[in-house]
Formats: C-alpha cells, sequence, structure tokens
C-alpha cells in the first residue's frame, strides 16, 4: 500500500477519470446528471480506495491510446497475410503450436498480451499458465513475429508503472 498521500492522489486520480469518463458517455450536462456522475465517480474511487492497480491502470491510459492504434494496425496487416495464404492456390500454411514465457507479471499485462494475440488473425492464445503462454500460430513466420516481435515489448511499456499484482 501507498503512503497516505500517494493513496489521496491515486483515489482522486480515479475519481476525476472516471468522471470524465462519465461525462464523455452520457453526453447530458443537467445539473442532475453532472451530480449523478459525480457520485457515481466517487462511489467507484471510495470502493477502490485501496487498490493500486486501478489507479495504475488509470496511469497507462495514455501509453494504452498509442498501443490501441499500433495494434489495430498489426492486426489490418495479419488480416492481409491471412487473406494472402488462404487465397494462394497451394495453401501455404504451416501450423505451429507455440510455447513461450514473455516474462510478464500480473494479470493486466498476460491479458492484455493474450488478447492481443488473439485479435491478431493467424494466431490464438490457446492457453496461459504459470506465466508460459501456449499459442497457436498459422504460419511458423506468424510463431517467429510473435516471439521476436515488439508486441511483449510494446505491452511491457504499456504497463510499465502500472502497479499490478498478481493473484496467488
Amino acid at each position: 500500500m501507498a503512503a497516505r498521500g500517494g493513496t489521496r492522489g491515486s483515489v482522486l486520480l480515479v475519481f476525476a477519470t472516471c468522471l470524465v469518463f462519465w461525462l464523455f458517455l452520457s453526453g447530458h450536462y443537467t445539473p442532475f446528471y453532472v451530480a449523478l456522475g459525480t457520485l457515481a465517480a466517487a462511489a467507484v474511487a471510495w470502493v477502490n480506495r485501496d487498490d493500486e492497480a486501478l489507479s495504475g491502470l488509470v496511469r497507462s491510459v495514455p501509453r494504452l491510446a498509442v498501443y490501441v492504434p499500433w495494434l489495430l494496425k498489426e492486426i489490418a496487416v495479419a488480416n492481409l497475410q491471412v487473406l494472402r495464404i488462404i487465397l494462394h492456390p497451394g495453401l501455404p500454411i504451416d501450423p505451429v503450436i507455440l510455447r513461450f514465457r514473455p516474462g510478464l507479471s500480473g494479470d493486466l499485462a498476460v491479458t492484455l498480451l493474450g488478447n492481443s494475440i488473439t485479435l491478431t488473425p493467424g494466431t490464438v492464445t490457446l492457453e496461459v499458465e504459470g506465466g508460459e503462454f501456449v499459442v497457436h500460430a498459422l504460419t511458423t513466420r506468424a510463431a517467429t513475429d510473435l516471439v521476436e516481435g515488439p508486441m511483449v515489448a510494446r505491452v511491457k511499456a504499456v504497463l510499465r508503472r502500472a502497479t499490478i499484482q498478481q493473484e496467488p
């Protein structure tokens, strides 16, 4: 747990983020709805006041805003690669089951990487256990790109300052 000042700052950060998010999504700015949004944001911040993972996630939002467009580009590129494979007369697939340890800690980091892999056409996260990922890749190149490519490093960069604890 952080020092008292750090916890107060985290609660205020979560409150402000929730309030801005609520106002952005609601589109209603009458005093009643703003008060309702303020109460909801305060309740979320209060319930999660000891949850450093949530405030760490909130601090990661700007880096996540950079990661998402990169991931969307990777998804588009992988779609084109899979389309090329499907349309090729010889159907040049070489399925691979890959096991690797990306060195991520924390449920959020593991979930972000696993979902990013699965969202990218040609790869599917089959299992994650004890820090080891089991992934099915449509081609050897997709498997190699996953292990040697930038995805793991980018996930680490997004969550680099987030305090995310692995559940026992």
